[in-house]
């Protein structure tokens, strides 16, 4: 039997709360996402094959790794590229997994460890400081479970692993944890969510902050270091839809959000559990803006801006700032010529000022506030 998942009494305390910035600073991020232009165009793959689109992104998030930051490509060939995240240039393939990919995400404290799950029910950890890089963990699930994983995520000590799967047929929806170092499985939670996990987040600096999101509509926030699932649930959020991405922003990453494949987003206070921000349809807010059809996802800014990225189904995208509360969003540049159909993920880099996006058409662009464009292409396939 599973037991349920208690983190214990390992907590790294709250944040201090940033000083306020002064409205010149604030200007100049806006201004400098007003001026994002395309710098450069990789492909993951050179082949027009429809089945190899890229499905995530994912960039080093750690101090240590500072002036050799790698992204993470996941591709639907069951591969993932890395790559220089300053110029798109490839440095390595990942080979192993023999499903489709469903997450991925950097330690946080060794910028060499990748990980990477699964419908193949396996989560992996991979060291990049080899060449070729290589497997050196591989974590799976339990005989109670399906074990088909879609998403995963490490907390801020890289010491607890956490994995969603799918919901099995007596409709129990699972969260799994792992203890990285020896792959134990810790326990998991399997009364909060009635559908697929479609994410689970941790807090960027406190360790025992989880925050997950499911098909069944609900965004649930966890303090992990209660004794049950029960008293672990802070607050259940609902969004009335189908939760596609979750995250933590606002000043310390005190806030929560959602976006939903309906194109809802919300904004909700973790602390007190209040809404901060309610739209069931984005696009309803944009009023005179260009039209859309999706939302891809949102980032903050490091002085606390947060930003929605959305698309057209051709490759446009429009980026927006979120003034919060019931004023409208106000529409900061449009996007174009990098993608020809649906753009998937994002990254935001603060240090440089760059949005990295991917897409179903194999290509990931890098927009930046200055620079000329260079084409660059390498092959996923060409690899294996």
């Amino acid at each position: 039997m599973i037991c349920n998942f208690a983190l214990g009494r390992r907590t790294l305390g709250r944040p201090r709360s940033p000083e306020s910035l002064c409205w010149v600073q604030m200007a100049s991020v806006v201004e400098m996402i007003q001026k994002l232009s395309l710098t450069e165009k990789c492909a993951v793959s050179v082949k027009a094959v429809e089945s190899d689109y890229i499905l995530d992104i994912t960039a080093h998030r750690c101090r240590e790794a500072k002036g050799n930051n790698l992204l993470a490509a996941t591709s639907s060939n069951f591969s993932i590229q890395l790559m220089s995240r300053s110029n798109l240039a490839s440095v390595g393939t990942l080979t192993g997994h023999t499903d489709v990919i469903t997450g991925v995400c950097w330690a946080r404290t060794e910028p060499h460890l990748l990980f990477s799950s699964s419908s193949d029910k396996t989560i992996r950890c991979w060291d990049c400081r080899t060449k070729p890089s290589k497997e050196v963990q591989q974590f799976t699930g339990s005989d109670e479970t399906n074990n088909l994983f879609t998403c995963l995520d490490v907390n801020v000590t890289d010491q607890v692993l956490c994995a969603g799967l799918e919901r099995d047929t007596d409709e129990n929806a699972f969260i799994l944890f792992w203890d990285r170092r020896n792959k134990e499985l810790m326990g998991a939670y399997s009364e909060s969510h009635q559908d697929d996990i479609t994410q689970v987040r941790f807090h960027g600096t406190q360790n025992d902050k989880l925050v997950s999101g499911s098909t069944d509509g609900l965004v649930c926030l966890f303090d992990l270091t209660a004794d049950c699932e029960d008293d672990a649930l802070l607050y259940t959020f609902n969004t009335c839809s189908t939760v596609c991405r979750i995250g933590w922003t606002g000043p310390g990453q005190d806030h929560v959000y959602a976006t939903t494949h309906l194109d809802g987003l919300y904004v909700w206070d973790s602390e007190m559990g209040d809404p901060v921000l309610q739209w069931a349809d984005l696009k309803a807010q944009l009023k005179g803006t260009p039209s859309i059809d999706y939302i891809v996802d949102c980032f903050t800014t490091s002085n606390d801006q947060m930003f929605a990225v959305a698309g057209t189904h051709s490759g446009d995208m429009h980026v927006f700032q979120l003034p919060g509360g019931s004023s409208e969003p106000n529409l900061q540049c449009s996007l174009s010529g990098g993608h020809s159909t649906t753009v998937r993920c994002i990254h935001w880099d603060d240090q440089t000022s760059t949005l990295v996006t991917g897409g179903e058409d194999s290509m990931l662009c890098l927009w930046s506030a200055s620079g000329q464009m260079v084409t660059k292409a390498t092959s996923m396939q060409a690899s294996h």
